[in-house]
């Protein structure tokens, strides 16, 4: 998946500026964990949103979350 390999060359570019020189593999690693999963959720809430949009649009009833 393209979008999946793009967010990982972000992510892996976040690490590198926001983690400091000294930085450990382990706190790399969970602040990588970390942005791995606002990723996930991210797309999780767009998907969300797409399926409310599409039934919107196929049964004119607009549902509440």
């Amino acid at each position: 998946m393209q979008a999946q390999a793009h967010s990982n060359e972000v992510i892996e570019e976040m690490i590198d500026a926001m983690c400091r020189a000294g930085a450990s593999d382990e706190e790399k690693e969970m602040y990588r964990e970390a942005l791995h999963g606002l990723v996930r959720l991210a797309q999780a809430e767009q998907l969300l949103s797409m399926q409310l949009d599409f039934h919107s649009l196929t049964t004119g009833k607009r549902l509440q979350i």
